[in-house]
């Protein structure tokens, strides 16, 4: 809340008002919604007198024939007649209070806020920052798991290279036998026919009647 100061002649009128209600509580005071118009104010102004007037004015022009008495009696009748001309009200009351409170209020509000999300904002920084170095550091320094994948990929690939290769040579391998298997059976074959001519020819050589020889020839 601001405190407000007044100077001192306003200090005194409003002294003087709170004792005059006190005494007197018809005593007229402004409306309570703080801002009065031109017609309001005009009602509770009572104009002074000619005679109170022309006494005032005689008593400013003597000063130096006055009492102590005389003058604090002038002086309560000129804090009167500017009482009566207007009665300011306390704006240090709850019912009076001015919008700076509720501004500095929805300022002070706003303002814990704004550092809310800055706490925020600077945590999730912070946040980012650790995972980049994290990151960083891990890329920094390599591990058994950085060589898994490199690895794995170069044993496929060799298994693959050496089954191809493999069956390749025992395509080849099978083909050379099929084809040593081939001359044999051939080789083989052409022995059968020769050693069958042969025996068919020791057949029919026996069988001729011509190499028959006498029964007499064998004694």
């Amino acid at each position: 809340m601001v405190k407000i100061v007044f100077p001192e002649e306003v200090e005194r009128e409003l002294a003087l008002q709170a004792q005059q209600v006190k005494t007197n509580p018809s005593y007229p005071t402004i409306p309570p919604n703080g801002l009065s118009n031109q017609a309001s104010i005009n009602s509770h102004i009572q104009k002074p007198t000619e005679a109170s007037q022309i006494q005032i004015q005689n008593e400013i022009q003597q000063p130096s024939k006055l009492s102590k008495i005389q003058l604090k009696a002038r002086e309560d009748a000129i804090q009167k007649i500017s009482s009566r001309l207007y009665t300011p009200e306390s704006p240090l009351t709850d019912e009076y209070r001015s919008k700076s409170g509720e501004i500095e209020e929805r300022l002070k509000r706003i303002n814990e806020r704004f550092q809310k999300l800055k706490l925020k904002e600077d945590a999730k920084t912070a946040d980012l920052q650790r995972q980049a170095w994290l990151k960083y550091n891990h890329l920094a320094k390599p591990t058994i798991s950085d060589f898994k994948r490199p690895i794995t990929t170069f044993l496929l690939f060799a298994s693959a290279v050496y089954m191809t290769m493999q069956y390749t040579w025992f395509a080849l391998e099978r083909e050379n036998y099929v084809e040593h298997l081939e001359q044999k059976e051939a080789k083989l074959v052409t022995e059968l026919n020769t050693a069958l001519l042969n025996q068919q020819d020791i057949l029919n050589q026996y069988n001729n009647p011509l190499n028959k020889k006498k029964w007499y020839k064998f004694w």
